[in-house]
């Protein structure tokens, strides 16, 4: 993992997460409802896959690969109907690199590509009129789309022994969401997703000094989580 700076971002991110919840849900009061009401927290992993692309520089292009690698992530959302809900995330994913072939790096086969995320998503949920009846009757559907900023992303290489490090922040992305939902108990529930998550061709700029590279960054993922309802 290179990001820099991953515990300071991490701090700033629950700070954010706080703050934003505290401003969406201040109004529930008002409208004779507690502040919780609808208010729900998920913590969520699994696997992150990236699709190949290329990565230039000074005119070249190589053709890079990457390995599975793993996603994990929290969120804070808000239930504003029985169908539509709006929630804050943050995540982080990594992928290893597996090959680059042509161009400046080819050869390489070693280093990471990895990235903080920073989305809102606004998600509608299939609920049944009779989700109090068997197991399959309570699972709940979901889709959503999600806008937001890779708040930090980055790619290591070692190339000729050499370590180099290209980085970027705040690249406008967004992403799919596909899942389901099955509630455990009042409080907590089980859900699984599938996601695709498109953040372009963003600039990175070399840590040590050299030519930047353009790197397309387009992820997929199959996660789990929990999530606490208040």
């Amino acid at each position: 993992m290179k990001i820099r700076n991953y515990d300071q971002s991490i701090r700033q991110i629950s700070a954010v997460l706080v703050t934003v919840t505290t401003l969406l849900f201040s109004g529930a009061s008002a409208r004779g409802a507690t502040l919780w009401d609808g208010v729900y927290v998920d913590v969520f992993g699994g696997f992150s896959g990236l699709s190949s692309g290329d990565v230039k520089q000074a005119g070249q292009t190589s053709e890079g690969s990457y390995d599975g690698g793993f996603l994990s992530g929290l969120a804070v959302g808000k239930e504003l109907s029985p169908a539509w809900s709006l929630e804050l995330e943050w995540f982080y994913r990594n992928n290893g690199v597996d090959s680059m072939n042509g161009g400046v790096f080819d050869g390489v086969s070693d280093g990471d590509f990895a990235s903080t995320n920073l989305m809102f998503n606004a998600i509608y949920t299939f609920r049944r009129d009779d989700a109090n009846e068997g197991f399959f009757n309570k699972i709940s559907p979901y889709v959503g789309l999600g806008l937001g900023a890779m708040q930090e992303v980055d790619i290591d290489m070692n190339v000729a022994g050499i370590e180099q490090e290209f980085s970027d922040h705040w690249v406008p992305s967004s992403q799919i969401i596909l899942g389901a939902i099955y509630p455990i108990n009042a409080c907590f529930s089980a859900f699984a997703e599938l996601r695709y998550h498109y953040s372009g061709s963003p600039t990175l700029d070399a840590e040590n000094g050299g030519g930047r590279v353009d790197a397309d960054y387009d992820g997929y993922s199959a996660l789990f989580g929990l999530r606490y309802s208040f």
